[in-house]
């Protein structure tokens, strides 16, 4: 396989661990954060199916083991320590946002990385890229501000300005 291929099948792993890390927006606090949250996880479940059609032009086929594992470790990272292990608190929204932001980053670096490739690749369709870079920079956008919102509730909750309450996963 290619370089090119290669790339291709490392994002479309990373997206099937994206579209796992942004389910736990459902457990958000903020109804308007969850609502957001829900919105970019179902663009991204046609954005995966975008990138497959892409890699099929390309005659690039998925790497099953590494989705899977993709998946599983996302679900793992689940794990982290919050002070309270049967409980989602305030600092596991910030902590999940920013995860969510690091995700998004890469996808960004996946598209901005094949637009500097698209004219030696006449199965690199160069709008469809550009559009789906322009929708990771919203959904960017729309995650690094609840990030600061969240923050601002997590980290002053500590100060008695903000209720640091929790709730039982679902």
């Amino acid at each position: 396989m290619d370089e090119l291929g290669h790339y291709i099948r490392i994002h479309l792993t990373g997206a099937a661990g994206g579209i796992e890390l942004f389910s736990r927006g459902a457990d958000l606090y903020d109804p308007a954060a969850r609502e957001v949250v829900e919105g970019i996880r179902t663009e991204l479940h046609d954005e995966r199916r975008r990138l497959l059609a892409i890699a099929g032009n390309l005659g690039v086929r998925p790497a099953p083991l590494a989705t899977a594992v993709a998946k599983i470790g996302e679900k793992v990272g689940r794990l982290k320590p919050n002070g309270h292990p049967l409980r989602r608190t305030r600092m596991t929204d910030l902590v999940d946002l920013e995860a969510m932001r690091i995700a998004l980053a890469g996808k960004i670096s996946g598209w901005e990385g094949l637009l500097t490739v698209v004219d030696e690749y006449a199965a690199l369709p160069r709008d469809e890229i550009a559009d789906l870079l322009a929708q990771a920079l919203r959904q960017l956008d729309q995650i690094t501000n609840l990030h600061a919102e969240a923050a601002q509730r997590a980290l002053q909750a500590g100060r008695g300005t903000a209720d640091n309450t929790t709730h039982r996963n679902r």
